[in-house]
């Protein structure tokens, strides 16, 4: 899995070989719910380990049948909408049907194993009980839950692999059905948070049908027809924002697809599907198996190492793509693997070379380079200049942090200012940053950074 991306205060840890990642995100939500009810904060404590260990038995599942199915487990990620296992390729349409359901399955026998404790040698203590039966309900009751036909839910994805890719409309008109009907019980008994999700839900199955056709059934002369139209609508969907229906056509067009540049474009796809996913690991993983290795597109390469923290390995295939072709967004990008490399002058040839359609992009990359000589003053007029050209609040903050560590603190104070008045917004930030320790005590910015911190404007 990724790294950079990860938010602040991640926990990361290791299951054997499967990477564990928890973010913020998941204690937050999951404390959340269990103040629902007037909680004492004991029960509250408890339940948020029940909710832990629960979900991420339910993502073993997954993990432990795509393993036993020849799979690589990329990672498992908890995060507010509950818990994520990544795969390094797809399943045969069965096989992906056995992974899905292998989650709630899992549940279900770890909750009939606590219903069993709890008849055998039910606990004596209130908070021995407690515990039971709320590990008792969340792998029963969400364990039915997620059984629903809905996309994401696992219910969703086996109705998908159930009626096949020539059905893939009527398993999302199911998924919005049954989300509508989920939405009136919620409403109807005033369980608002559950009707919101499901709407949600509901509204990207919508969203969905908009770009997905039912695959035809060809005649096996006619297979290898499949692939370019799915590859193409698979870049569609994946430009739409809409993921995991490109994820679903890349695979598709892989398995239609013969060695070598075919099926190299649809690992390419993939790639970039596991980038939008925020899955480093499994993007890497899927340009690592193009064949012969040199066919993977530099470009892709370079992001994909990038994005997993690998910027050596990430430096040379973005300086032979520019060798190709030179966009802004690979300018750009070779000049951050440059700045990390401290191959300096280099990276700043690189900048002042190009012709940007805007300089304030080319003024951030020249600042990045003088952040890094620890030339903070040159940083400060490069940023002031990008803002001054492009009105980029984040521009006038980083501004405001160079004339800081040049120490240089009425500027650093007029330059927060001025990112404030353009709309930066990013309180929690500003509030923790060392380097504009003393430019924000100024009174006023104290007292607005307070009233802000409060929820006022």
């Amino acid at each position: 899995m990724s790294t950079e991306p990860s938010p602040p205060f991640t926990w990361q840890f290791n299951l054997g070989r499967i990477p564990v990642l928890v973010e913020p995100s998941f204690w937050l939500m999951t404390v959340m719910f269990g103040m629902i009810g007037s909680r004492s904060w004991q029960a509250v404590v408890s339940w948020v380990g029940v909710v832990f260990v629960s979900i991420l038995m339910h993502e073993l599942g997954h993990a432990l049948m795509a393993m036993g199915l020849g799979c690589d487990v990329a990672g498992i990620r908890l995060y507010m909408g509950g818990g994520l296992t990544y795969f390094d390729r797809a399943l045969s349409r069965w096989r992906d049907v056995a992974v899905s359901a292998a989650g709630p399955l899992t549940g279900f026998l770890f909750g009939g194993l606590m219903l069993a404790i709890n008849i055998l040698v039910p606990p004596k203590s209130l908070m021995g009980q407690i515990i039971l039966m709320d590990l008792m309900w969340v792998n029963f009751g969400w364990g039915i839950i997620n059984l629903l036909p809905v996309p994401p839910l696992d219910g969703g994805h086996i109705a998908r692999g159930v009626l096949g890719p020539t059905r893939q409309r009527i398993a999302l008109w199911l998924g919005v059905i049954t989300a509508g009907c989920v939405v009136a019980l919620a409403l109807n008994f005033r369980a608002f948070f559950i009707g919101f999700m499901f709407g949600m839900f509901g509204y990207q199955c919508w969203q969905a049908l908009q770009v997905t056709r039912d695959i035809k059934p060809m005649e096996p002369v006619k297979v290898a027809e499949l692939e370019p139209d799915a590859l193409a609508r698979g870049w569609q969907a994946l430009r739409s924002g809409h993921e995991s229906e490109a994820a679903r056509l890349g695979h598709l067009a892989l398995s239609a697809a013969k060695p070598g540049e075919e099926s190299n474009a649809a690992r390419d796809l993939l790639a970039w599907v596991a980038l939008a996913e925020g899955n480093a690991r499994a993007a890497v993983s899927h340009l690592e198996k193009v064949q012969p290795p040199e066919a993977a597109r530099p470009y892709s390469l370079a992001m994909a190492y990038e994005a997993a923290g690998l910027h050596e390995r990430a430096l040379p295939h973005a300086l032979a793509a520019l060798e190709k072709e030179r966009t802004e967004a690979l300018t750009a990008l070779a000049v951050r693997l440059l700045v990390k490399a401290q191959r300096l002058d280099e990276a700043e040839r690189t900048a002042r070379e190009f012709t940007w359609k805007a300089t304030a992009k080319r003024d951030t990359l020249l600042a990045d380079v003088a952040v890094a000589r620890a030339d903070f003053g040159a940083a400060a007029a490069l940023h002031a200049s990008a803002f001054e050209a492009g009105g980029n609040a984040e521009d006038a903050y980083q501004a405001a942090r160079d004339h800081a560590r040049a120490g240089q603190g009425a500027q650093a104070s007029e330059w927060l200012k001025r990112a404030l008045a353009a709309g930066y917004d990013d309180y929690e930030e500003l509030a923790r940053d060392p380097v504009l320790a003393e430019a924000r005590s100024a009174p006023e910015l104290a007292e607005r950074i307070a009233r802000r911190g409060k929820g006022v404007a």
